[in-house]
């Protein structure tokens, strides 16, 4: 093996351990945020069909396949995900080494005895600064967003397929290139506007006629105009406008800090996009996690001549035009550098599509544009010595390595990635910062669930505090009142929750299950029977009916009881509960052979307290006074410490009916 070849080897072996080392101890990360499309039904009963168009059928589609194909486990999925970030590390370098070796360097640069090796090193350094960077964890290590992973690297792909016919003339490198941007745009509707791109690569490559070179930008607007008109029939009516309910509030909230600006949304929008893309740029030149967070909330520029906004309106202005006058200049390093920042500076153009105030700063998006990092990086590194370049890009990657694989363990679970986002987030910020409440709303719920209730409550009163005016905060807090037994309580958390305009079917559950708990039992059933209206997910729907039905039987609404019973114990044919609830609802009924048939052979399987206490009632309703006594006797004795069996015996051996 010749020594470059072995060098490069070595090379991508020890980027591979690097990446490898950032992602697997976070294998068994559970699932965040938007990743509950995978479990919730969206991805895995809508996608998996090549001949059902949809938007991003192909990355939402490979979460079916490899499930398919390898069986289930988030870990199989997320090695999928480091697998894609891998090709698209080695794509990247295929790519830009074909790019780079068309570029000329100053003259003394080329001179020099070790030209090639640092070009070659300045390239891999950059592609490896790629691969470990920070930020390119809340694409690869946040596993629903698989669409941009794929994306990015079927992107690069048809860039190279596209240079490499442009280099060979090879016809079949076209169809490639085709074919590598119609996935790309299936997997996620961002990368349209690579399209653009075959123009200024085709300049660069061919340094064509102007009568070409039209040619070539009319072959370009058209596969463009395709790809946009397909897109418009799905997104058409989220352009220019505020497309979600989320958005609608935020600018309710803005619209009190500065009346009519709902009728300025999208040119704000556009301003403040423009400002943003400059600090993607940044946390990518200058990744400091402080920085980084799964939910950033930005201020939102008031007025067109907002500060710092106007400038980053006007930047990027200025840099889309200089990158295009130095990128007519030549073949010389500026040239290929523009053409580097061309790639972010029309791709990011999708930004400007729609109004984003609900998200505007979402890492993962970057990483499609951060394919321009390595280039720029390779253009500054080239012309040092190889043996400097490596141990400074060596040192970096080992900085940067750390960082990212500090920001992996971040997302280990809602509860750090919450926590990690929370403590970013600028309390002081103005009010136009809107959403900062998000991030405390969800560490709060997390601490509900987890049981540390003093910190949800500190969670939750911040996000309060912060603007959170749709019930949700609210309902959180009864929740944890609820689950410290502060039944009272928890329900006038609920109703605050529910004048808010809180109107989800676990509010109505929760509501119904403090009311049953407090012996209300006409409103629990009531409650709990509102949570039954809307659609819900079937382990939902199980513990909502089965709370209902018992919440029916202690109000004396046997029917009810009785059909839900028998609705559950079709899908658990042995559940104990569900069984003796049904015979009590028998008995309620007046139906004490029915009752006896369900507590004779529950008795026989499985004798403990609750079964006797039921076959008591039912002997009780058959008029056999002395069958009910001794089963009660029974129930007594292996629920000793339980006052109400000694009470109710005591009334039926009086001849009083039992309460």
């Amino acid at each position: 093996m010749k020594k470059t070849s072995l060098w490069a080897f070595v090379f991508s072996a020890i980027v591979l351990v690097a990446v490898l080392g950032i992602y697997l101890p976070g294998l068994h990360n559970e699932l965040l945020f938007d990743d509950q499309r995978l479990v919730e039904g969206t991805i895995f009963e809508g996608y998996g069909s090549l001949l059902a168009f949809k938007q991003r059928m192909l990355s939402y589609g490979s979460f079916v396949w490899v499930q398919e194909v390898f069986g289930t486990g988030w870990w199989k999925q997320r090695l999928v995900n480091i697998a894609l970030h891998l090709a698209t590390v080695a794509a990247l370098y295929a790519l830009l080494r074909e790019l780079l070796a068309r570029v000329r360097f100053p003259s003394e640069f080329e001179a020099s005895g070790y030209f090639e090796d640092s070009r070659t090193a300045a390239l891999r350094m950059g592609v490896a600064l790629f691969a470990v960077h920070p930020v390119a964890v809340y694409a690869v290590g946040y596993l629903v967003q698989r669409s941009i992973l794929m994306a990015t690297l079927l992107c690069v792909l048809a860039c190279w397929f596209y240079v490499r016919g442009l280099l060979t003339h090879a016809k079949h490198w076209y169809l490639w290139a085709l074919l590598s941007y119609v996935g790309a745009v299936l997997s996620k509707e961002h990368a349209f506007l690579l399209a653009v791109m075959a123009l200024p690569l085709y300049i660069f490559i061919r340094r064509p006629s102007w009568k070409k070179t039209l040619l070539m930008a009319v072959v370009s607007m058209a596969v463009l105009g395709v790809a946009s008109a397909v897109l418009w029939s799905i997104y058409g009516s989220a352009f220019a406008t505020a497309f979600d309910a989320r958005s609608q509030e935020f600018i309710r909230q803005l619209e009190l800090l500065s009346p009519g600006i709902g009728g300025r949304m999208y040119p704000l929008s556009i301003l403040n996009e423009a400002w943003l893309f400059f600090t993607y740029g940044a946390l990518w030149f200058f990744p400091n996690v402080g920085w980084m967070s799964i939910d950033l909330r930005p201020v939102f520029p008031l007025s067109l001549t907002s500060f710092p906004h106007i400038v980053g309106g006007a930047g990027y202005v200025a840099l889309l035009a200089a990158s295009v006058w130095f990128f007519w200049r030549g073949r010389g390093a500026l040239s290929f550098a523009a053409l580097c920042l061309l790639f972010p500076l029309l791709l990011f153009f999708t930004e400007f599509a729609t109004v984003w105030v609900q998200d505007p700063l979402v890492l993962y998006r970057s990483y499609l544009w951060a394919i321009a990092v390595p280039g720029l990086i390779a253009v500054v590194l080239t012309g040092f010595s190889p043996r400097t370049i490596y141990t400074v890009g060596g040192v970096l990657a080992l900085l940067l390595s750390g960082l990212a694989a500090e920001r992996n363990l971040s997302l280990r679970d809602g509860l750090t990635a919450w926590a990690d986002a929370a403590e970013k987030i600028d309390t002081k910020a103005p009010a136009n910062a809107v959403g900062r409440w998000q991030a405390f709303l969800n560490l709060g719920g997390y601490h509900v669930e987890q049981g540390s209730r003093a910190e949800a409550r500190k969670a939750l009163h911040t996000a309060l505090a912060l603007g959170e005016n749709n019930g949700y905060a609210l309902f959180n807090l009864g929740l944890a009142d609820q689950y410290d037994k502060k039944h009272a309580q928890a329900l006038t958390w609920f109703a605050r929750s529910e004048a808010k305009g809180f109107a989800m079917p676990m509010l109505h559950y929760h509501k119904g299950e403090s009311l049953f708990a407090l012996g209300q039992w006409e409103q629990a059933y009531q409650s709990l029977s509102q949570s039954l209206t809307t659609p819900l997910s079937p382990p939902e729907h199980t513990k909502y009916r089965t709370l209902r039905a018992e919440a029916a039987l202690a109000a004396q609404q046997y029917d009810v009881a009785i059909a839900d019973f028998e609705l559950l114990l079709k899908d658990t044919p042995r559940s104990s509960r569900l069984l003796q609830g049904l015979g009590l609802a028998q008995v309620g009924k007046g139906n004490a052979p029915a009752a006896l048939a369900i507590f004779n052979p529950l008795v026989a399987q499985s004798p403990n307290a609750a079964a006797y206490y039921g076959r008591a009632m039912a002997h009780l309703k058959a008029g056999n006074k002395e069958a009910s006594l001794k089963d009660l006797d029974q129930t007594i004795a292996l629920e000793p410490g339980n006052p109400r069996y000694r009470d109710i015996r005591a009334q039926i051996a009086a001849d009083r009916a039992p309460r």
